[in-house]
């Protein structure tokens, strides 16, 4: 049997998929290509890269993944999930202008570029502080391993 089936537009992850995943070197870095027919390789684009090393890691350490496009308009519920942060959070942020929303009738509703962009903020600001952290840690090194 396969090691991935497809019905209904779903796949199937086999455990033995999820082993090979599991085991596949993804260092950071990496880059994906596409091997053509003929042999020759082209290189796919950084957003297809980023979808599909994301989603390889998803295999390997949840043993699934889901990927499906997200809608353009989204409810505070929604872009509070994406964002990893309470709705309340999310209205307060809005509130404050750091991200944009807009209504529809009584409710907020936010773009899903304006979600997108705060996220890869976000995770821009976590990997400076996590930079500075290590070059802290390092700085201190000889107070640290006592």
């Amino acid at each position: 049997m396969s090691a991935l089936q497809r019905a209904n537009d779903r796949v199937t992850i086999s455990e033995r998929t999820i082993r090979d995943a599991q085991e596949t070197p993804a260092p950071s870095g990496s880059t994906l290509a596409m091997k053509m027919a003929d042999g020759t390789e082209v290189e796919l684009p950084q957003d297809v890269q980023e979808m599909l090393l994301k989603a390889l890691a998803s295999v390997a350490q949840h043993g699934e993944v889901s990927i499906g496009r997200v809608p353009d308009e989204l409810t505070s519920t929604v872009a509070a999930d994406m964002l990893g942060i309470s709705r309340p959070t999310l209205m307060k942020w809005a509130n404050d202008k750091k991200i944009d929303s807009f209504t529809v009738g009584t409710h907020s509703r936010f773009k899903r570029e304006e979600v997108l962009r705060v996220q890869k903020q976000r995770a821009e600001e976590r990997r400076v502080a996590f930079d500075e952290l290590r070059s802290l840690d390092s700085e201190n090194e000889d107070f640290l391993d006592n």
